[in-house]
Parts: structure tokens; C-alpha cells; sequence
């Protein structure tokens, strides 16, 4: 019993020490501290410790973290310099010590070529993504070897052969890239199987790839050019209607392997027709008043351009409310009759909205009424997504600005807040150069446009005047020439004391060599507009000016020598313009009116009735929303009573009558024929426009014809043909620079003709 006792006493003691020792050790490992004390790499060889926990964020000092631990060890692999990352955690009682134990990549010695004849080693180099002295990766070696393939098919060397020297990797470290270039391959011809919808022609100018045509065209066989062809031709077809088209390329090479023949095969499927348009959720407009807005009805192939346009014609429609954040979508629906689909339009109408509060960002320069002067939108009017858009439009039509945006923002119910950003652009040009006209002959110029002047000044933040921001126009020009020159100063305020009122003066001279005399004028011109909210600009203008002839030759005409010495001149002038055209610089639709009365008086006394009258259509739009553009004008002109040689109408020449002389068309008096001008004119034409390249370069077709006759009646009637390029250059802004060859079809012997006529400026 005793002995049973003893045995269980001493069983309690130990258990309690061990208890007590458990106990101690646990509460000693609580207390110790979690904190990173020291970070260690291992088994780095080529890399620097520091260059290693230069990817790593686990930092003495910090609370240790598992997860970014982890974090660290996968950011150390994304370096791929490394093959394997191990991060042990070594607890002390002063804290913890992370371990990154790292297996390194070996590193490529060199980067070498071999083979290569067509591209030097820098160029070839200049593909990779690494170099000598990175690490060697398989994934990276590979892409390098893809991207040196893709150089050289893309230069036609369709059967390039890239291979790695594994063994001098494995052994040495050196990249060897084995080049076998092969024959350079050029595109011999290009033809089309089973197309018969769409010709040849209208074909290949949908692809990229061209057949050789030296010297103009390489025609060098680009797989990825061929490629993107395919699936262009696809997506032209599908657009056109033929919803299941489907397109492949077969090539043909000939013996050498160094010609081939691409032949774009096509099945081009049933040509789908619309048999009905669905409309879902719509309930502001009904169904039928949706159609009459479209484009592609029922009955009508599908067409996947005017579709788009029909969107757009919806989305303007209710955007023009307050439903600016009307959705509209549409699916084609497969019938189960060959050939017929359904167009599923899905209309959600979301909330109306009236315009809140208009903010403007961006102007450091350019005054806050100067801007929105040209906004169409007003607070508390229904925000109308079309009139912002015309805006926007506007204000890029000032030149003053490179970029404008206007988006609505804001929650508030049933009212969206209007922000214009607008980046501001360089407004001024100096330019010194020269050029030549065919009216004017070889022309120095020397000229200082500001496009943005402040004539009144205001005091920037550092207390200094600026003469920037007021939305005015400043021109200083001198333009000295052969048979031309000119001086003028134009200052232009369009919204005088920020009304619809405009304020102009200009004080000019120049001289110019006529045919059997000189000219020389010199004066100013004072004119004050008002803008009328239909669109109507109304314009009175004052002229004081003195003319100068002189220098005749000795068969001078009797009316030449009636306005020998110096005449003084005053006037004054009214002008009526309605301008519906959608841009200033290039119209599209649209048209302008401008009528106006002259009466002179001083050394001469007579009226001037003058009226033109231009209209513009867009025939046809492109995918990349280039315009087919066709203009038609009319103009007359005549004068009432007495006017001098030099304030008559003559005709020809750029803004004329193209394929004659400038004052070409004339009547004739003198010995030797000499233009003394008409009292009438009248001009009738039209011109073609339509892209070529990008934007830049346009070409025209135009018929022009008109006349100028000593009285209000017409006798001899010319009538021209023919054609030319509109080039915009940047650094002209908008003006393009334009020249026509022109063809008379129609003239007397008396006139003057002319081939070519150029200058820099929309002429029509």
C-alpha cells in the first residue's frame, strides 16, 4: 500500500514538472517576437545579394508576413532569372530571420548570328528582348527566334529557316541564331476565285498586298499582310450582305520558289436581304417613326455601314431630347428562309435630361466668353447630345484649340452638367518663304498671324499684359513678287463686346504689273456684321482708296488711258449671307447664299449688285468616314454706271473659270487686244471631291463655265473641264494647296488660256 502510494506521488511530481516545463517553453515562444530582424540570400553566385533583395519587400524591422513572403518568392520568379525560389523562416528569441535560397539561371555569353546577308547583326539584335549578360530563358530565346522569322517574311523571305545551336548554349553560353535566308519572294500577280458579286478592281482595293509593278511597287510576299487580306475581304463581304462569306489564299510559287501568285479564294454565300425590322423597348418613338428615319428598311440588301448610320440616326434622335443615355443595339435574326434575316433593334430609352451648369477645362490662354460664344447648349434646355455636338465642332473650327471634348457628368435626377475640355494649340504663325501662284506669279511672303489677339489686353497672374486669349484675329502680311505686291494689316473682332456683332478694319497696298499698265492701291476698309440666330449675317463695310496707274505702254487702250494718274475712291457696302453648311473649311451638306450691293463714289460714281450661291451634297461615305463630296455654284455680278478699268470684272483662273489665264476672259479693246474688263459676269459649275489618301490628299473633277461681257447680256460663253489635288499640310492648318489642270471646251480667240492653275487655299 505504501509502495501504491510512493508510485503515485512520484507519478503527480512528474507530471506537474512536465507540465511546468511545457508550460514555460510554450509562454517563452509566445513571448518571442515576431518582428523580421534580418533578411539573408543564398546560393546566389552571379547576382549580388543586394541586387537579389532588390525585388524582394520583406524588410527588416517589419512584421514578418507569410503571404508577402510568398509574394516575394513569386516576384523573385517573374524576374526569370532564377530557376527555383525556396524562403525559409528561422524564429529566434530576438526575432525572425527569412532565407531566400535562390537557384540561379545561367547567363548568355554572346548573342551571335549566323547567315545573315539581308540584315546586319544590329538589326536583327534590335528584335530581341535581351542581350549578353541576361539570364537564358527558353521562353524569351524562342519569341526572339519567332520575331527574327517575322522580320524577314515580312521583307519576303517566305521560306526563312531560324534555328538554335543548343549544344553552344549548353556548353558555352552562347545564343547562336542559324540563319538560312532562302529566296526572296515577290508577289507576281494577284487574282480571285468565285467572286462574282464584286470584281477584280473593287477586290484588290481592299487588300494590302500589291503585285510588283518596278519601280513603283516591290510587291513583296508579307504572310501577315496575306493574312490580314483574308480576314479584310471577309469583313467586306459580311458588310456588303453576304453574311456567310468565307475567304482563303493559296499560293502559287513558281520553279525557283522566288515568284508567286496569290489567289484569294472565296465562297461568297447567299446575299442576305432584310425581310423585317423589330424594335424592342422603345416608347418615346414609335415603331414607324423609327423606320422613317432609316436607311436599311425590309426589301433592302443588308449593308453593314449603313446599319451603323442607322444606329446613329437613332441614337441622334433621341440624344437630340435629353435621352443622352439612350442604348441602342441591334442583331441580325436568321429566318428560316435561305437568304432572309430580321434586323432586332433593342432600345433602352434610360432617363431624359435637361442641361445643369456648363463647365469649361483647360483654357489657360483662351477667355471663358470666347469659348462659349460657340456652345449650342444652354442651361435648363434639354440636353441636346447633337447641338453639343455641333459645338464641338465649332470649337475645333476656331483653331484654337488641338483637342476639344464635351461629355455630360453628374446624378442628379433628370439634369446632366455639360464639361467642354479643350487642350489649346499654337495660334501663332510667322512665315517667311516663298511661293508661286498662276495668278500672281513668283511671290515672296513674309507674314505674322495671330489667330487668338486680345487688342485691349489683360494683366496675366505676374501682373504683365497679354494680348492672347480675346478670340480676335491679328494678320500682318507682306508678300513682295514679280508681277505682284502686297502689304496689308487685318485685325477682326467676330463677337464685339461679346455680342453677335462683329468689328473688322484692314489697311492694305499693293501694286501689280497688268498687261499693258501698272496698278498700285492703297487704302482701308472698316466693316461691322451682326450675327441673326436663323443662320443670317448681315455686313456693312466703308472703303477708302486711292489707285494708281500709270507706266502704260504705248498701244495702251483709250479706257486704260482715261484712268491715267490717281483716282480716289469711297464706298459703301452691303452683304446678306445665310450659311447652312457644316464646315468652314471642308463642306459637306449644306448651303450659302451671300448677296450684296456696292455704291461707289469719289473720282467715279456707279453701283455694284453682286449675288453667289453654293450647295453642297455628300454622295457617298466611306468605312473610314471619308466623304465623296459634290458642290454646285452659281454667281453673277454687275455694275451700274461708270466703273474704271480697274474696278470691272474679269474672269479666269483659280475661283473662275479654270483652264484659262487669270482676267483671261475678257472684253477686249486696243490695238493689241488688251483686257479693259465687263460690267457683267456670270459663272455656272460644279466640282467632284474625293479622298485619296488619309486626309491629307484629295482629288477633284470640275466643270466650270460663265462669262464676262462689256453689258448685262451674254454673247461668247466659256465652258472648261478638268481636274486636280487638294493637299492639306499641317503646317498650313486647314488650307490645303490646291492645283487643276483645266481643259477649255468652249472659247473665242480672244482669250487666254491656261493648263494649270495653283495655289494654297480652297478655290471653289
Amino acid at each position: 500500500m505504501n509502495h501504491i502510494c510512493r508510485t503515485a506521488l512520484a507519478a503527480a511530481m512528474l507530471a506537474c514538472l512536465t507540465w511546468t516545463v511545457a508550460a514555460s517553453a510554450q509562454t517563452k515562444e509566445k513571448s518571442a517576437p515576431d518582428t523580421v530582424i534580418e533578411v539573408r540570400v543564398e546560393g546566389n553566385k552571379v547576382l549580388s545579394e543586394s541586387a537579389v533583395l532588390s525585388d524582394v519587400k520583406t524588410r527588416p524591422g517589419q512584421p514578418y508576413s507569410e503571404q508577402v513572403v510568398r509574394d516575394d518568392e513569386q516576384r523573385l520568379l517573374k524576374t526569370r532569372r532564377y530557376n527555383n525560389i525556396v524562403a525559409t523562416k528561422t524564429q529566434t528569441d530576438k526575432g525572425v530571420i527569412v532565407t531566400f535560397t535562390v537557384t540561379e539561371r545561367p547567363l548568355i555569353e554572346a548573342v551571335i548570328f549566323e547567315g545573315n546577308k539581308s540584315f546586319k547583326d544590329v538589326t536583327l539584335a534590335a528584335m530581341l528582348t535581351f542581350g549578353g549578360g541576361d539570364p537564358i530563358d527558353k521562353f524569351r530565346i524562342e519569341s526572339g527566334k519567332r520575331s527574327i522569322q517575322s522580320k524577314y517574311r515580312s521583307a519576303g523571305y517566305h521560306f526563312v529557316e531560324v534555328k538554335i545551336n543548343q549544344t553552344a548554349l549548353r556548353d558555352a553560353g552562347k545564343l547562336v541564331y542559324e540563319i538560312v535566308e532562302g529566296s526572296k519572294v515577290s508577289i507576281r500577280k494577284i487574282r480571285f476565285e468565285g467572286n462574282s458579286a464584286f470584281g477584280t478592281r473593287k477586290l484588290k482595293g481592299i487588300i494590302s498586298s500589291k503585285a510588283k509593278l518596278w519601280p513603283f511597287l516591290p510587291g513583296t510576299l508579307d504572310t501577315e499582310t496575306a493574312d490580314r487580306d483574308i480576314t479584310d475581304l471577309r469583313n467586306f463581304y459580311r458588310s456588303e450582305g453576304f453574311l456567310d462569306a468565307a475567304v482563303d489564299c493559296r499560293k502559287e510559287f513558281s520553279a525557283d520558289k522566288k515568284k508567286v501568285v496569290l489567289v484569294f479564294v472565296i465562297n461568297e454565300g447567299p446575299h442576305y436581304t432584310i425581310r423585317n425590322t423589330v424594335f424592342h423597348g422603345n416608347k418615346v418613338f414609335s415603331s414607324d417613326e423609327i423606320r422613317r428615319k432609316l436607311k436599311l428598311l425590309a426589301g433592302e440588301y443588308y449593308n453593314g455601314l449603313t446599319l451603323s448610320r442607322d444606329l446613329n440616326s437613332i441614337r441622334d434622335s433621341y440624344g437630340e431630347i435629353g435621352y443622352i443615355e439612350a442604348n441602342v443595339s441591334v442583331k441580325t435574326r436568321y429566318t428560316d428562309k435561305p437568304g432572309l434575316i430580321d434586323l432586332v433593334y433593342t432600345i433602352n430609352e434610360a432617363q431624359q435630361f435637361r442641361v445643369g451648369q456648363i463647365d469649361i477645362r483647360g483654357n489657360d490662354i483662351t477667355k471663358m466668353n470666347v469659348i462659349r460664344r460657340q456652345f449650342r447648349l444652354d442651361p435648363g434646355q434639354m440636353y441636346n447630345a447633337v447641338a453639343a455636338e455641333e459645338s464641338r465642332r465649332r470649337l475645333m473650327e476656331t483653331r484654337l484649340f488641338g483637342k476639344v471634348t464635351i461629355t455630360p457628368y453628374g446624378d442628379a435626377p433628370g439634369v446632366r452638367n455639360a464639361v467642354a475640355e479643350v487642350t489649346e494649340t499654337k495660334t501663332a504663325n510667322f512665315i517667311i518663304g516663298a511661293g508661286i501662284s498662276s495668278n500672281a506669279g513668283l511671290l515672296g511672303n513674309i507674314s505674322f498671324t495671330e489667330r487668338n489677339f486680345d487688342l485691349f489686353g489683360r494683366r496675366d497672374r505676374n501682373g504683365k499684359r497679354s494680348f492672347k486669349g480675346g478670340g480676335q484675329t491679328l494678320s500682318v502680311s507682306a508678300q513682295p513678287g514679280t508681277e505682284f505686291m502686297r502689304f496689308h494689316v487685318d485685325w477682326r473682332e467676330p463677337y464685339l463686346f461679346d455680342k453677335p456683332y462683329s468689328l473688322g478694319t484692314r489697311a492694305f497696298a499693293f501694286t501689280s504689273g497688268r498687261e499693258c499698265y501698272d496698278e498700285t492701291r492703297y487704302g482701308g476698309v472698316v466693316s461691322v456684321g451682326h450675327r441673326f440666330k436663323n443662320r443670317w449675317y448681315g455686313e456693312v463695310s466703308s472703303r477708302i482708296e486711292g489707285v494708281q496707274v500709270d507706266d502704260l505702254d504705248d498701244n495702251a487702250p483709250q479706257d486704260v488711258r482715261d484712268v491715267e494718274g490717281t483716282t480716289f475712291l469711297t464706298s459703301a457696302k452691303g452683304s446678306l449671307i445665310r450659311d447652312r453648311t457644316d464646315s468652314r473649311w471642308l463642306p459637306s451638306k449644306g448651303d450659302r447664299l451671300k448677296i450684296s450691293y456696292e455704291q461707289v463714289m469719289g473720282g467715279f460714281t456707279f453701283g455694284q449688285a453682286e449675288a453667289d450661291y453654293r450647295i453642297y451634297h455628300t454622295v457617298y461615305t466611306d468605312a473610314t468616314n471619308r466623304k465623296h463630296i459634290l458642290a454646285v455654284r452659281a454667281a453673277a455680278g454687275a455694275i451700274f454706271g461708270d466703273a474704271p478699268v480697274f474696278e470691272r470684272y474679269y474672269g479666269g483662273g483659280l475661283g473662275s473659270v479654270r483652264g484659262f489665264d487669270f482676267r483671261g476672259i475678257s472684253p477686249r479693246q486696243g490695238p493689241d487686244d488688251d483686257p479693259v474688263g465687263g460690267d457683267f459676269k456670270t459663272f455656272l459649275g460644279s466640282e467632284y471631291s474625293f479622298p485619296i489618301i488619309g486626309r491629307n490628299l484629295r482629288g477633284v473633277v470640275f466643270l466650270d463655265s460663265g462669262t464676262v461681257e462689256k453689258n448685262i447680256e451674254i454673247e461668247d460663253y466659256r465652258v472648261s473641264a478638268g481636274f486636280g489635288l487638294r493637299l492639306q499640310m499641317p503646317f498650313f492648318g486647314p488650307v490645303p494647296m490646291s492645283i487643276d489642270f483645266g481643259f477649255p471646251l468652249n472659247k473665242t480667240n480672244e482669250d487666254d488660256t491656261q493648263l494649270v492653275s495653283f495655289s494654297i487655299g480652297w478655290v471653289f
